[in-house]
């Protein structure tokens, strides 16, 4: 059914620009013949789904089949409206979607040593530290002549490869977290076990203060923050598969309300005294006065011209916005499906989210806290994201998970979505073999 809803956005999308009379001339793509010349990659990516699919009925039988279903329809028709926007992007993309594919399934693949992975979390933080270094090298704004652009954390692998370093430290970020909460009750003393996610969460912590203040990344930095701490509101509720006695809920709001006030107040110092983060609010409050703010209005004008049933597939105007295909891609879609389509997409975002969520309520110890990292890390992204986009919080840098254009970002995403799988299917797997004995238990 995915598969038949892509390819139709695709011709759609193809003879929709045919008919429009600025693309041809004015775009990007050079022509809408190119549109249709890019057939070969859509096929690919199609393929490249399939062989997920078979992949997931071999490692992660039971898992929620739904979850896949979601992801697979979000990718491939972030593909087409990539290759839409620009022809040239669609091998590019269409390799960041194949990149996504593998990541789920080696993931699922890697996820029989689940346990060891988390029981090893230095190794976690320590490719986790690199990525964020590998992001900061290149970041930073562009300040001269009063104009402002927004970091972009590129890593520049040559003229023809750039990637983003920190759409991949994210989940490696949570993953090392969950990790160090598992094995603190080893190396931790007897009085601080009750305490004991504080090791892990911590951790995150720090990631995400280095996030704010070296990569000046607002969102991936509350990104990073939340999906570490608020999964603990989880812990201690089932304490099956853990070797250590729960934490009160009372005990776990009262520490967990401080940390997110710190931590915000931390935020709020930071964006009026630091100039990087200040430019940020300032360009969100007052969008006309500069150029990063005229970014965010020119989302507004398309969105705006899309009306609620959108000005038709191919029939937009996505060359006037910038970063149509990473940044403002919610505009592109927004402008050409209306507010149904954009509705669509908030849906579709809502149901993988609910979707992982129930996943985790199903999960037993550790794993619980890791299947609640996982659809935090890609449910915040999507609402930090859209959010930016429709000004209803500041625009930083954020592409929308498995539909922008970007290839760390995917994989990334992509081993979050592996990691829901293969813990949706051990837990089914679990409660099957559970229903099996007790009904035949006399």
């Amino acid at each position: 059914m995915a598969g038949v809803v892509i390819c139709t956005t695709f011709a759609v999308a193809a003879l929709g620009m045919e008919q429009n009379p600025v693309w041809g001339g004015a775009g990007r793509t050079g022509g809408t013949e190119s549109l249709w010349g890019t057939a070969g990659w859509l096929a690919a990516v199609l393929a490249g789904g399939a062989a997920a699919r078979v992949a997931i009925r071999r490692w992660a039988p039971n898992s929620n089949e739904i979850l896949f279903g979601i992801i697979g329809l979000l990718m491939g028709v972030g593909w087409v409206f990539v290759a839409r926007v620009d022809a040239s992007l669609a091998s590019e993309q269409a390799v960041a979607v194949l990149l996504g594919f593998a990541a789920i399934t080696g993931t699922l693949v890697a996820a029989r040593r689940l346990d060891w992975i988390l029981g090893r979390p230095g190794v976690c933080g320590f490719v986790a530290a690199a990525l964020l270094a590998a992001g900061s090298i290149s970041s930073g704004a562009d300040l001269s002549a009063g104009a402002y652009e927004p970091p972009r954390q590129w890593l520049h692998l040559g003229s023809l490869l750039s990637v983003q370093p920190y759409g991949l430290a994210k989940i490696v970020v949570v993953i090392a977290a969950c990790g160090l909460t598992a094995t603190a009750p080893r190396w931790l003393g007897p009085r601080f076990i009750p305490h004991r996610h504080a090791a892990g969460a911590s951790a995150a912590a720090v990631g995400a203060w280095a996030l704010l203040i070296i990569g000046t990344d607002l969102a991936s930095s509350v990104i990073v923050f939340a999906a570490a701490w608020l999964p603990l509101w989880l812990d201690g509720d089932d304490p099956v598969g853990s070797d250590v006695p729960p934490v009160p809920r009372a005990t776990r709001a009262r520490a967990l309300s401080g940390v997110i006030v710190t931590y915000a107040v931390g935020v709020a110092v930071l964006a009026t005294v630091y100039d990087r983060l200040s430019a940020q609010v300032h360009y969100w409050l007052n969008p006309w006065t500069g150029a990063e703010g005229a970014t965010v209005v020119d989302a507004a004008f398309a969105i705006s011209a899309g009306g609620i049933s959108g000005v038709g597939l191919g029939l937009g105007a996505p060359q006037h916005l910038h970063e149509p295909h990473s940044d403002f891609i919610f505009a592109v879609i927004a402008e050409e499906l209306g507010v149904l389509g954009g509705a669509a997409l908030l849906v579709a975002f809502t149901l993988l989210v609910g979707a992982g969520a129930g996943i985790a309520q199903r999960a037993l110890g550790t794993h619980r806290l890791l299947a609640a990292a996982a659809t935090s890390v890609i449910g915040l992204q999507a609402l930090f994201t859209i959010a930016g986009v429709l000004r209803l919080l500041p625009h930083t840098v954020g592409a929308l998970p498995f539909v922008a254009h970007g290839h760390l970002a995917m994989v990334g995403n992509g081993i979050a979505v592996g990691l829901l799988l293969a813990i949706s299917d051990a837990s089914d797997a679990a409660r099957v073999e559970s229903q099996q004995l007790s009904q035949g238990a006399p």
